[in-house]
Order: structure tokens, then sequence, then C-alpha cells
């Protein structure tokens, strides 16, 4: 029979001490938090902002590209390119345009996870879209008489 207990057992031995007599003592730190903290609660919103923004920004030169096919596959976009006979706009608008597009998709695309998309991130992401859409009519313009 095992006996390792009752009232005639030994005493456990003391432990070791292990700091110098001179040390003085430290008072005990806090006890670090370990309740888990809780995750921004991701809003389905923001993520589908961010998502239209996106494709809205990267889709713009293979529409662009595409516009200008279809204008030059017309009879007056490709008398325009042989004989020169395209419209004059200028070159500011251009930039103008494409300056607004690039801010207003930088502006959508920054929508945090933790928080619901603002009117001002909504707006930007329409104003992303009617940006291109006026480039895009700038550059089909251009080749049509």
């Amino acid at each position: 029979m095992n006996d390792t207990g009752g009232p005639n057992a030994p005493a456990p031995a003391p432990a070791p001490v292990t700091e110098r007599p001179d040390a003085t003592p430290v008072p005990d730190a806090p006890a670090p938090d370990t309740a888990p903290v809780p995750a921004a609660t991701p809003y389905p919103e923001a993520r589908a902002l961010r998502r239209a923004a996106l494709w809205a920004g990267l889709l713009f030169l293979p529409a662009t590209l595409l516009g200008v096919m279809l204008v030059l596959s017309t009879e007056a976009g490709t008398a325009c390119v042989m004989r020169g006979t395209c419209r004059e706009i200028p070159g500011w608008l251009y930039a103008t345009t494409l300056a607004v597009a690039g801010g207003a998709w930088l502006r959508a695309l920054t929508v945090p996870d933790g928080a619901p998309p603002t009117r001002a991130r909504r707006a930007a992401l329409w104003t992303l879209i009617a940006a291109e859409s006026i480039f895009l009519c700038l550059v089909m313009g251009y080749f049509l008489p």
C-alpha cells in the first residue's frame, strides 16, 4: 500500500533562497491583463466600398483602351487619325480629371475595417466614377469630329 500523506507525513523541504541578503525587495508588479482584447468588428459596408473603389480604379485603363478602340473603328475616328481632323481638347482638362479621380480613389480605398464608411467615403467613390466617366468622354470626344 502506498501511503503518501496523513498526519505523520514529513513536512515539505523549504525552498532555496535565491535572493541576496542585501537586495531590497521589489514591490509586486501588477499582473498583466490576460483578458482578450476584442477585435474591431468588421463592417461589410466598408469592405464593399473598398472593393467597389478598387474595381473602379483597376478597370479604368481597360475601359479607356476599349473606348479608344471603339472610336477608332468608326469612319470618323479613322479619318481623325489618317487626316488629322481630330478635335482640340486642352491638356489641363485631362490632367484635372485624372487628378480628381486619383484623389477620390485614394480617399475611397482608405476606409478602415473597424468603422462604418462615412458619407465622404461614399461621395469619394461616386466622384471617382464621375471623373473617370468624364475622362472617357474627353478621350472619345477627341477622335470624333
